[in-house]
């Protein structure tokens, strides 16, 4: 039989048991349960009965005796109400009763009930006829009786109470033989699991055990252990021929497993070597990367060539084993190529020596685009000089072509004192070295190039201003001579004049004075331009400077019926300017307002501190206007805003760009703000100078004294 069907029989039998005695003890529990309820109910029931029969018999006998007393006829019926109650008590007592004796006890006393009515009757009919003679006989009938009555109710409340003791010797009992019968359950369940445990023990638990010992036994490595053979025909049996399977299967695997070890351990000896070579060749390409990082942070550094060479040489001297490096670079100019810089030589020696033309190496490297190696370039015959190798002792020789956008910028020249074969990985670190140093040498020249053009480009501009400033000058004598001349005609002093005459002579003045106002303003931008222009810085009073530029054009003005006014902070210091330049700049301010604004229009001139680190100077109109579009083109030269077309007066467009040169000579800063049709205001800012708080220091101390 097999196990498991060894265990499922054991383990049902032990079921069936477990569950019998589980249900024996719930019933009788429960019987046990029902009569202890059923015999506190039948006392309960008893007591219930022998209080209502007592208190009938009360009832009738104080009724009785008051009907004698008070002849109340209410008494009599109360009497003949529980005469008929405790007949009909009586009949329930006595279907209830249990036992033979207490059924007799309950007629008799049921029959001396009924008689002791029949008495209680007679007497109450004495009692009504007021018979003395009949009354003491039926009271002394019904007294006696009454006691009779009582003892028969006695002798039926002591039956009750024996009926119901014997009730509960016999639950008792009951219980009694219920323990009994639980303990002997049980025995006989401990039994059962006592058995079923030694069953198991034998059968699953003990064979279980060995086999897991000497699975312990395999697992720390010892596979010389015998497993035991079950003759069962069982799992455990089953169990224990495929574990002996399996053990004799683990030693074969354990030996082929030992031979892969074997050839997989020599395989990782081989590759550790290979991981080994791999390292060093990481951390040797690590040591390249960081040597040109370094060399490309400091080639980068600077924009001088000389420097940049310098720092190459030096950062491949610092990193690289080689005894010498030439650089050979094509002048931007004459399109050659020379000698540019070497180290670990004597440079001049290197650059002054004669040399019939540039060394077949260098050539090579330069027409190819491609490296060139020599492994002995004091024999080799592409050599130029072999005798200047021989004598600095080099050897080996690579030259690397300096290569920046497609462009060949010259060779970078790599010299050992022994020779050297050039690997793959050193060519191509090399290879990269000479990019960046392409790279760096370009933006090199480039910048020369730039500043080589900045210079012309300043030589030029100053030329020009130079030029400009001799036509300029030029140009304002004679037309100062014709606006002279025109004014003495026009006094009269070369005789009288027509009024046809004056008209053509006012307009020839008027475009002569134009021509004479661009050219000085021409003249003055040109000076500004070219840095020529020299502040002649003094202490002036702002406040002073605006009186009198307002005072100057207040008849142009009241000419035009246009209001002018000035509002000035008289707490301003004195400024550390130069007066006569901000003048010309209120002048062409002022002169613009006037120029656009209409008939009835109004000016005003507001000077402040501006936030106690300057001055602010605005000049507000009320004229045409500026669109917001063309605001940004105000301080830009001959350009106008459109509504500038709208004024008789036309100007030159260089106005407002002095100004802002000027101004910002002064360090200060000049804007503009102004809508179409709604006037315009300009505004500039100077910053206060120390020595100007110097000066007025001063002022305060000698007012003070």
């Amino acid at each position: 039989m097999k196990l498991s069907s060894k265990t499922l029989i054991a383990n049902a039998a032990l079921l069936i048991l477990l569950t019998s005695f589980t249900a024996f003890i719930f019933l009788s529990s429960r019987y046990e349960e029902e009569l202890r309820e059923d015999s506190t109910q039948r006392i309960q029931e008893m007591n219930t009965f022998m209080k209502t029969l007592q208190g009938y018999s009360d009832t009738i006998a104080h009724n009785l005796l008051a009907f004698t007393i008070n002849r109340d006829p209410s008494s009599i019926i109360t009497i003949q109400e529980a005469e008929a109650n405790l007949q009909n008590l009586l009949t329930e007592i006595i279907f209830s009763a249990r036992s033979e004796r207490v059924k007799v006890l309950f007629l008799t006393y049921v029959k001396s009930r009924k008689t002791q009515t029949k008495l209680t009757r007679e007497l109450i009919a004495a009692l009504k006829g007021q018979e003395p003679e009949a009354m003491l006989p039926a009271f002394n009938r019904w007294l006696m009786h009454e006691e009779n009555s009582k003892a028969i109710l006695h002798d039926l409340i002591a039956s009750l109470a024996n009926e119901v003791d014997r009730e509960s010797e016999t639950i008792d009992k009951n219980e009694a033989h219920t323990t009994r019968a639980v303990i002997l359950f049980s025995i006989l369940v401990f039994l059962g699991v006592v058995a079923s445990a030694i069953f198991l023990n034998r059968s699953v638990i003990r064979p279980i055990a060995r086999l897991t010992r000497i699975a312990a036994t395999i697992s720390k490595g010892d596979l010389s252990i015998k497993v035991e053979r079950f003759n069962r025909r069982d799992e455990i049996g089953s169990l224990a021929a495929a574990f002996g399977q399996m053990t004799e299967n683990l030693i074969g695997a354990n030996a082929d497993l030992e031979k892969k070890i074997a050839q997989r351990t020599v395989e990782l000896q081989e590759r550790n070597q290979e991981l080994q070579l791999s390292r060093e060749a990481a951390l040797k390409l690590m040591r390249k990367i960081s040597a040109l990082r370094e060399i490309n942070l400091a080639m980068s550094s600077t924009l001088d060539l000389r420097t940049v060479l310098n720092v190459l040489m030096e950062k491949i001297d610092l990193f690289l084993p080689y005894a010498a490096i030439l650089v050979w670079l094509v002048n931007q100019e004459t399109g050659q190529l020379e000698r540019a810089a070497s180290w670990n030589l004597d440079e001049k020696d290197w650059m002054s020596r004669p040399l019939p033309d540039v060394p077949e190496l260098v050539k090579t490297a330069m027409e190819n685009k491609q490296p060139v190696i020599s492994q002995n370039v004091q024999t080799d015959p592409r050599t130029l000089d072999p005798r200047f190798y021989k004598r600095n002792g080099l050897i080996s020789y690579l030259g690397m072509p300096l290569l920046a956008k497609d462009a060949v910028l010259g060779v970078l020249v790599f010299l050992t004192r022994e020779e050297h074969a050039y690997d793959y990985d050193e060519m191509e670190f090399l290879s990269s070295l000479a990019s960046q140093a392409a790279i760096a040498i370009h933006n090199s020249q480039l910048h020369q190039k730039t500043q080589r053009q900045a210079l012309r480009l300043e030589e030029a501009s100053r030329l020009r201003a130079d030029f400009t400033a001799m036509i300029a000058h030029d140009l304002r004598s004679p037309l100062s001579n014709i606006v002279g001349i025109a004014e003495m005609m026009g006094n009269g002093l070369f005789g009288a004049l027509e009024e046809e005459q004056k008209n053509w002579l006012d307009r020839m003045r008027n475009n002569a004075t134009g021509l004479v106002d661009l050219v000085s303003d021409f003249l003055d931008l040109s000076k500004l331009e070219t840095g020529h222009i020299e502040l002649s810085r003094t202490a002036c009073d702002i406040r002073d400077l605006v009186r009198n530029t307002v005072e100057n054009y207040r008849p142009v003005a009241n000419s035009k019926n246009v209001v002018l006014t000035s509002q000035v902070d008289a707490s301003l210091p004195p400024l550390y300017a130069d007066g006569r330049r901000l003048d010309q700049v209120l002048n062409n301010l002022l002169s613009n307002a006037v120029k656009f604004t209409p008939e009835g229009g109004a000016i005003q001139i507001r000077v402040r501190p501006e936030n106690g680190a300057g001055v602010m100077v605005q000049v507000e109109d009320s004229g045409v206007g500026i669109a917001k579009n063309e605001i940004a083109n105000l301080f830009q030269k001959y350009r106008q805003a459109s509504s500038a077309t709208l004024s008789a007066q036309k100007g030159t467009g260089l106005g407002l760009v002095i100004c802002k040169m000027i101004v910002e000579a002064h360090g200060g800063r000049i804007w503009a703000e102004s809508e179409a049709g709604k006037g315009t205001t300009l505004t500039f800012t100077l910053p206060f100078d120390r020595r100007s708080e110097q000066t007025e220091d001063a002022n305060l101390q000698a007012a003070n004294s």
